[in-house]
Order: C-alpha cells, then structure tokens, then sequence
C-alpha cells in the first residue's frame, strides 16, 4: 500500500487545491461566479437593501448593482459623546447592459434618523442612486465584519421628483 500513498496524497492536494479555487472563478462579466448565486430583483424608485457582497438586477433597466465594500464607517457610536458626526461610505459596483462594470462611492452622515431621504445623490446614466441606510450602526468597542454590514438604496430616474 505503502507505493499508492504519493498517489493518495497528490489527488487529495488536486482536490483540495480544486475545491479552495472554485471561488475565486470569475463569469464571463468579470464578477466572482460564486457571487451569482442568489441574485435578487429591485424595482426602479422602490428603496432595496442589499446585504454586503449581494447584488440586485433593477428590473426596469438593465443595470446590476452589487454592495462591494465599506470605504469607512466613522460615525459616532451610540451613546457616545463626539465633536463630529462622522460618516460611513460604501462602494457599490454597478454593471450596465453592455456589461461594463463602474464603481460608485456612498456616503451617509452619522447621527441622523433613518431612512435618511435627503442624503446627496449620486447621478448615474440618467439615475440617482442615494444611500438611505447602513447597518449595523456603530456600538462602542464593538468592532463589525465587512460582512455583518447591509445598505438600504433607491434608484430613481433623473426625472423623478425628490422627497
């Protein structure tokens, strides 16, 4: 048996290695295909929430908007006495028809009440997209995965009336 055992050895490194690369294999947008899975649907001027890593198709137009990575998140925490607000920005990958994919950065102040309607607008192909929310909201010495974050979103055409 003892002849077999480089073989055993080296098919079970091929698996492994195999099995440890399957998430990193990208679709034929550039995306990571293991992100595919579970692709949701929003509504144009509807608000969504994505959970980091997610993406949604706006099913109006043909756009894919995926929640990518949390630039900061500096807001005052709960309970806490700050001499600023603060601010958590986000990025959010948008891919269009033509299956070019952009980078957008977000940005909500701290301390306000949320949904907070009346953040700054990001104008995109004839859209406003606006960051309304992100959670969770800092707690004092409480440190938060990347993955332990969701944003709530609107996209609205350029025409559409602000709240």
């Amino acid at each position: 048996m003892s002849r077999f055992r480089p073989y055993i050895l080296l098919a079970l490194t091929g698996t492994l290695l195999f099995a440890g690369c399957r998430d990193f294999a990208l679709d034929s947008n550039g995306g990571d295909a293991s992100s595919m899975e579970g692709d949701g649907v929003a509504t144009l001027s509807v608000p969504f929430e994505l959970n980091f890593g997610q993406r949604v198709i706006l099913d109006d137009i043909d756009f894919t908007v995926e929640f990518t990575m949390v630039t900061e998140d500096n807001r005052c925490a709960d309970q806490v006495d700050c001499v600023q607000a603060g601010r958590a920005g986000v990025l959010l990958s948008v891919t269009d028809a033509q299956s070019v994919r952009y980078q957008l950065v977000a940005y909500i102040p701290g301390l306000v009440a949320t949904p907070y309607e009346y953040n700054d607008i990001i104008q995109f192909q004839g859209y406003r997209f606006r960051l309304l929310q992100v959670d969770p909201y800092p707690v004092s010495g409480v440190d938060r995965k990347m993955d332990s974050y969701k944003v709530l979103l609107i996209v609205e055409p350029l025409d559409a009336n602000l709240p």
